[in-house]
């Protein structure tokens, strides 16, 4: 896009004064700032969603993203051989540390802001939504058969992952079924009508890289994954990836739920289908599935250590679950 630079000027009404490749697009100097420009994998209908959730955001006064420049006609994005790209501006800041207590409070409170803000959130007419609404008991219905099936597949295998695998696997159908249950109960359904009403954006990818801390602020962005969901699937990712750092410590998940609930409180159905979500053995599944899936014999010894990493985890996790009713 180099030999594109006259274009990307006339496309966003901008003065370009130097590009500097940075990872898979460019970092450019204009005259409006620094902005970071790339191509976009995206259809132009997901642009223009991701795009409309991101304004809505704006308008309700969370402006700590990643906003996309809009062109001089009024598009988010510039459309150059069959290709789409975007721009950004540059955010100056390092990426979360899920280790720190302090940067794990900033993400909470900064997803807790960006779900309050993101309330009566509804696209452009026309648009093509992306809507995991209602779909987790389904969702998760067919993981647990996949690991049902997948231990099927390893005791005709018997390969050294599959041993390993067999030897567990009793223990985290246990938690899946215990998972599904909770789902099944009427707390779920009722999230969803009181999510649908209210209207909404849930990330979806609320992931370190993600979440950027600069000085005192702390900015989310990567939004391309966003769509409709109950706003506790976010928090439930980053509640997992919070314990994955302190031995699933109750204490810590006490601190992350008390910095989201500062603006707006927890409800008690939330609270159901969180535990049914955090019960799910959800890397377990990953996990397996990918061996199972790649079967390179050059991976097993990685995809063993990886399940073995899994299996380490599995007695902080339920003596985790079983505190969990205290931590409200």
């Amino acid at each position: 896009m180099i030999e594109s630079r006259e274009l990307v000027e006339a496309t966003y009404g901008i003065r370009i004064s130097s590009i500097k490749p940075c990872r898979a697009g460019y970092i450019l100097e204009t005259d409006l700032g620094r902005k970071y420009f790339r191509q976009c994998q995206y259809s132009e209908n997901r642009i223009y969603f991701v795009h409309d959730a991101k304004q809505h955001l704006i308008r309700n006064g969370y402006t700590t993203l990643d906003a996309y420049s809009v062109s001089v006609d009024d598009r988010p994005f510039m459309q150059y051989d069959d290709q789409y790209f975007i721009m950004t501006p540059v955010i100056d800041g390092r990426e979360c540390e899920f280790g720190d207590d302090t940067d794990t409070i900033r993400a909470s409170k900064a997803l807790s802001a960006m779900h309050k803000a993101s309330k009566g959130f509804k696209p452009r007419i026309g648009l093509s939504i992306p809507n995991e609404l209602g779909k987790l008991p389904a969702s998760l219905t067919k993981r647990y058969d996949e690991i049902l099936r997948m231990r099927r597949k390893a005791e005709r295998e018997r390969g050294a992952f599959d041993y390993i695998y067999l030897d567990c696997v009793d223990k985290f159908i246990e938690l899946a079924t215990e998972s599904l249950r909770l789902l099944n109960r009427i707390e779920y359904p009722r999230l969803i009508k009181k999510t649908l009403t209210e209207g909404g954006i849930c990330h979806h990818d609320y992931s370190y890289q993600n979440i950027l801390m600069s000085g005192p602020v702390t900015y989310i962005t990567g939004f391309e994954s966003c769509g409709e969901e109950i706003r506790i699937y976010d928090l439930v990712n980053l509640i997992r990836r919070k314990m994955r750092k302190c031995n699933w410590n109750p204490q810590k998940a006490s601190m992350i739920l008390e910095a989201y609930s500062e603006p707006e409180p927890i409800t008690k159905d939330e609270v159901v289908v969180m535990k049914a979500m955090l019960l799910f053995p959800q890397k377990f599944w990953r996990v397996a599935n990918r061996y199972y899936n790649s079967r390179r014999s050059w991976a097993q010894k990685n995809f063993t250590s990886m399940l073995e990493e899994v299996i380490a985890e599995y007695d902080d996790h339920v003596s985790f679950m079983k505190k969990y009713d205290s931590l409200w």
